[in-house]
């Protein structure tokens, strides 16, 4: 069985979204059952810390992920003069949430953009 180049391709762009998609979800819920002393171990401590309303706290990461910049563009105007858009600056926030019981362990996680 002969396998086209584009199906191939296609192939390789599926796996890889799925693998995407699933990781932080895998990250995040191999914290499960650590300790909150293990995760800051690992990460350093969180940006900001929030009470879960159930005697325990609520760690919370975020970081900003930098796309790259678009390019400024030059354009003519519709009376023949020139004008320009700035460079634009792309990218987006990530968010990871952990839930830590009062005995400092992890039970639960949540998590925003990729």
């Amino acid at each position: 069985m002969k396998i086209s180049f584009k199906s191939y391709v296609f192939f390789l762009i599926f796996i890889t979204t799925l693998t995407k998609c699933s990781s932080p979800s895998k990250l995040m819920q191999s914290w499960v059952g650590s300790t909150k002393a293990q995760l800051y171990q690992s990460w350093g401590p969180p940006q900001s810390v929030t009470d879960d309303g159930q005697g325990g706290e609520i760690l919370i990461y975020g970081s900003y992920v930098n796309l790259g910049q678009q390019p400024g563009k030059v354009y003519n105007n519709y009376d023949g003069s020139v004008g320009y858009t700035a460079p634009q600056q792309q990218g987006y926030t990530r968010t990871r949430m952990f839930y830590v019981n009062k005995s400092g362990v992890i039970y639960n996680w949540r998590w925003q953009g990729y």
